[in-house]
This record gives C-alpha cells, sequence and structure tokens, in this order.
C-alpha cells in the first residue's frame, strides 16, 4: 500500500510539472491530445506497454520504440520530450498514473473535477442530476460524475473528490457501530 501511494505522488508530481509547462506554453489541449495518443497505443499492444515499463529491458530498446512513435504520431514537442524523460528516470512504470492525474489537473485547471461516486443500487437519472448539483455548489465547480455501484455498501453512498472521501455507507456506519460496542 505505501508503495502504491508513493507512486502515485511521483505521477502526480510529474504530471502537475508538465501541466505547468503546458500551461506556461498555452499548450495544454495538444500535450493532452499527445499523452491520449500514446495511451491509446499502450492500450491496444499490451507487448509495447510491458517493453517500456519492464525495468530489465534495455534503455537503447526503450527509447527505440518511442522514437518510433514521436516519428509516425508526431505529437507535441513537450509530449516527445516528457516521454524521453520518463525513459531516463525509469519511470515510464507510472504512466497510467500520470495521464491521470494531468487529466485531473488540465480538468481543474478549467474549472471541472471529476467525482468518483459509489452506491449500493443504481441511482435514477433524477438522483444523479440532484447529485451533480449538489456537489457543483459545494465546489464551485463543473462537476462530472464517475458512478460505480458496489452491493458491498448494502446501502448509502461514497463520494470521493480528488483525496476526500465522504462515506455515508451502511456498512461504514455499521463497522463504526461495531468498533463503539467493542469498546
Amino acid at each position: 500500500m505505501g508503495e502504491a501511494l508513493h507512486e502515485s505522488t511521483i505521477a502526480k508530481r510529474y504530471a502537475n510539472a508538465l501541466a505547468e509547462l503546458a500551461a506556461e506554453q498555452d499548450v495544454l489541449a495538444p500535450v493532452g491530445q499527445g499523452l491520449q495518443s500514446f495511451m491509446d497505443l499502450l492500450q491496444a499492444t499490451p507487448d509495447l506497454r510491458a517493453l517500456l515499463t519492464n525495468p530489465v529491458t534495455r534503455a537503447d530498446q526503450q527509447h527505440a520504440v518511442v522514437e518510433t512513435f514521436i516519428s509516425q504520431a508526431k505529437p507535441h514537442a513537450t509530449v516527445a520530450n516528457f516521454l524521453r524523460l520518463l525513459l531516463n528516470k525509469r519511470r515510464m512504470i507510472l504512466i497510467d498514473g500520470i495521464v491521470t492525474a494531468f487529466q485531473r489537473n488540465v480538468a481543474e485547471r478549467s474549472g471541472r473535477i471529476a467525482v468518483e461516486v459509489r452506491t449500493a443500487q443504481t441511482l435514477s437519472q433524477t438522483q444523479q442530476q440532484q447529485l451533480k448539483d449538489i456537489l457543483s455548489q459545494r465546489t464551485g465547480k463543473d462537476v462530472s460524475l464517475d458512478i460505480r455501484e458496489e452491493t458491498g455498501l448494502l446501502g448509502g453512498i461514497v463520494v470521493r473528490i480528488g483525496s476526500v472521501m465522504m462515506d455515508y455507507s451502511l456498512r461504514n456506519r455499521l463497522l463504526r457501530l461495531k468498533a463503539y460496542m467493542m469498546g
């Protein structure tokens, strides 16, 4: 768990630095598109992902693959340099977290925020809209909901906005009651 948290922190640092650079150069959209093209390639070819993220693969082989992507896809120079940096620092394993954090950073800069919602049962369109309206009011941002059903919650809802989690699930209430009763 600590290792994953550490990697997530590093991924966010890389993503935030890239977003800051892209914002200074006024190229957030092209950088985002270039990163997404690279992610699409990795998703379509798992062997390529394995080659780029394997720590025992020779660096020159990894660089050859990235250079081929750069010559074919022609992403913004900032993306090309960033991918080279990740290879040089042996951080390509963090690419998924970096791209996710970059996208979140860009969304926040434009006044949007993604909110993860876990529910025990399906929310109606009306309930979804009410939840979206409430969260938009509270955050002052345009909210997009990522809703997932999780029957283990038993009832209620869990909302995660960035690193803040609000757990209003029946499972959580029962666990707290159990802990209280046990002393």
